[in-house]
């Protein structure tokens, strides 16, 4: 044999048969896996679009398109005048104020975690009524959180039998809404209107001493620059769902304003609250969502007698809160 003759090694070879097999396996992977999803996506649209019966979009966090059959579509172009694609923001595209924003109630109820119906009468291009049965559902990735919205409407103008039926249903609904409207759509906790009822309520010598606490999400504002407010919202839900199961059944979280949340404590006072925000600020140490920690600051004080300015003790609470405040941005 030739000195010079390269020889062939039977494990380079095995190697070189080995690489190949794992590049050719990848490739009919990948290729398996985008035949894969181009079938799916072919299945979705043709479902969105053989429902003749309803009219279908979804949106995400951001009220952006991420779907949409022709039905919704033709509508959006005839009741709103604009040309809709993915990634269309709906509430920009809506120029009557009070119809924007009911459909932004709409959008925060099912981003907030409900799945409901609701009825509603539109003006077609003709001058008709249609009326429409709308159903709403978040989107959910598997391990439960509301990604964005789903909704259904239902052409029922033709079943003239049941639109007496559907308009009483409506009636019933908005007659509830009242109740809807003490809770905040965001974190599922009281508003700052029933807060403000309840403070009102509570401020009498049974309740005394009276606490009063106030909670902030530290550094939301950067958070939500940084990573958008869809992850500052599911932070936020995060950390208020610790004070909502971390309370007792007379005490009342409320979102008093932004990123900002109080609490009412009756017949509690001083040792037994800090106790309590001791526990509040374990528990939400506990969550992460991304690489993000929460951080939260909390301030109270407390009214123990009539004698006592209610509005001297939330300030007095406000003052505090600040002080915390400071000190974790030191």
């Amino acid at each position: 044999m030739n000195k010079n003759m390269s020889v062939v090694n039977i494990d380079t070879i095995n190697e070189d048969n080995r690489k190949k097999i794992e590049e050719q396996s990848f490739e009919e992977a990948v290729v398996s896996l985008t035949d894969k999803l181009e079938l799916a996506n072919s299945m979705l649209k043709t479902i969105l679009e053989t429902t003749h019966d309803f009219m279908i979009f979804g949106l995400d966090r951001e009220y952006r398109y991420l779907s949409f059959n022709n039905r919704h579509k033709a509508m959006a172009k005839e009741q709103w005048g604009a040309d809709i694609e993915i990634g269309t923001r709906i509430l920009d595209i809506i120029e009557n104020y009070e119809e924007c924003d009911n459909l932004k109630t709409f959008f925060d109820r099912v981003l907030a975690g409900e799945q409901f119906s609701s009825i509603e009468e539109y003006e077609s291009s003709h001058g008709g009524v249609v009326v429409g049965k709308n159903h709403w559902a978040p989107i959910k990735t598997r391990t439960g959180e509301i990604i964005g919205i789903v909704c259904f409407i239902q052409d029922v103008t033709e079943n003239k039998t049941s639109i007496r039926d559907l308009l009483k249903e409506k009636n019933s609904m908005d007659q509830n809404m009242e109740s809807l409207s003490f809770y905040d759509q965001l974190t599922g906790v009281y508003n700052r209107k029933f807060y403000d009822e309840e403070l009102v309520r509570m401020d009498e010598s049974q309740q005394y001493p009276l606490s009063i606490i106030f909670m902030t999400i530290n550094g939301m504002s950067k958070i939500n620059n940084e990573y958008g407010h869809a992850v500052g919202d599911i932070l936020m839900r995060k950390a208020v769902q610790v004070l909502k199961y971390g309370v007792r059944g007379d005490d009342v979280v409320a979102r008093y304003e932004g990123d900002q949340f109080v609490i009412l404590m009756p017949r509690t006072e001083g040792a037994k609250v800090e106790r309590a925000l001791e526990r509040f600020k374990k528990n939400m140490s506990e969550i992460k969502v991304q690489s993000i920690k929460v951080s939260v600051s909390f301030g109270f004080a407390s009214k123990y007698d009539e004698t006592d300015k209610t509005e001297d003790v939330i300030n007095a609470a406000q003052r505090q809160l600040e002080k915390q405040k400071e000190l974790a941005y030191i």
